[in-house]
């Protein structure tokens, strides 16, 4: 047993040599909208959103970037109705939300510069929803949970400055949970679906 934990501690210690922690901050642009079957007669369309976060970081490997980045974040979508149709029959109701979001992301770099990949998933919890419709807006809350789930693939770039590292990342989100709670809807919710969070995000940011 002894053995084996030298073993262990021996091939952590590379590891520990290369962590490295930095703090930053980031914003973004996003387009997003839901996944899923939408309503019957209806199609989703996108809506525009942005977002910020905080990102404190570890270097775990020498390539190897563990990154949490707790923000706000608005999303959202568009569920027309009839779009096929007799343009006066087109009904459009839309989603705009905010949330809190605890995303951890890996990336996967060369020496912190240049082109990276990666990936991540995140935790979101909902502030707020409303809907608009007709030139009214309700608050609609009690159609969604609490609680969204997503992974999110990233490629970005990494650019050094003289006292901080630059980013700028697009990463792709996909909901991995139903966030439509049809139960709690209300009589007349057409556009009440099982939904899924679907989107692009551009994302720029600063690394200290």
């Amino acid at each position: 047993m002894h053995k084996v934990a030298a073993v262990l501690m021996l091939l952590c210690l590379p590891t520990l040599a290369h962590a490295q922690l930095r703090f930053g901050m980031a914003v973004e642009v996003n387009r997003t909208s839901f996944g899923g079957v939408p309503p019957k007669d209806a199609e989703y369309a996108s809506n525009y959103g942005t977002g910020f976060s905080a990102v404190v970081e570890v270097r775990i490997h020498r390539d190897v970037v563990l990154s949490l980045q707790p923000g706000w974040l608005q999303k959202g979508a568009k569920i027309v109705f009839d779009e096929d149709e007799e343009p006066d029959s087109v009904q459009t109701f839309v989603v705009e939300q905010s949330w809190v979001t605890v995303p951890v992301y890996f990336r996967i770099d060369s020496d912190g510069r240049g082109m990276y990949a990666g990936g991540g998933l995140s935790l979101d919890f909902l502030l707020d929803s409303e809907l608009e419709h007709d030139g009214a807006t309700v608050d609609n809350s009690s159609v969604f949970d609490d609680i969204d789930a997503t992974y999110q693939f990233t490629v970005g770039y990494l650019h050094e400055l003289k006292r901080m590292t630059g980013f700028v990342e697009l990463r792709y989100l996909q909901g991995l949970v139903v966030i439509g709670n049809t139960n709690q809807s209300l009589a007349g919710d057409l556009y009440v679906s099982d939904f899924k969070s679907n989107g692009l995000r551009l994302v720029a940011g600063m690394l200290f």
